[in-house]
């Protein structure tokens, strides 16, 4: 994998599978429909302790603000980002403007320090490394 927003927007959709999972925590084989699986998740939801409702609350928001972030950093094809100079194939982050000639091999510093927590993930590019 070589787009690094690809390869984070993977990690969080792992993370949200991760959430769900510890979640919904039915028995091993059983089907529920759906009304029935949301009243089983709504009832283990209220048998969490503080702690365990904190973890998972706290996930969640982080998953959605690491959303929010690669949002904000779309890298994207511009004619010219107001205020900056043309360069290259004018590939930039919305938000950074780092231009690059080709999409993705200029990631912004702040997605590369999103990615980092990844770094022993077996899809981590080194190039990525801020």
């Amino acid at each position: 994998m070589d787009d690094l927003v690809a390869f984070l927007t993977a990690r969080v959709n792992q993370r949200q599978a991760m959430i769900m999972q510890a979640v919904q925590k039915a028995r091993i084989g059983e089907r529920l429909s759906y009304g029935e699986a949301k009243v089983a998740i709504e009832q283990r939801v209220h048998s969490l302790d503080d702690d365990e409702l904190d973890v998972v609350n706290r996930m969640v928001r982080e998953t959605e603000a690491t959303q929010g972030i690669l949002q904000e950093h779309r890298t994207t094809t511009a004619d010219r980002v107001p205020g900056f100079p043309s360069h290259g194939s004018e590939y930039w982050c919305v938000t950074c403007h780092v231009p690059a000639d080709e999409a993705g091999t200029n990631w912004c510093r702040t997605l590369r320090l999103l990615a980092l927590p990844y770094s022993d993930h077996p899809e981590y590019r080194e190039s990525w490394r801020p």
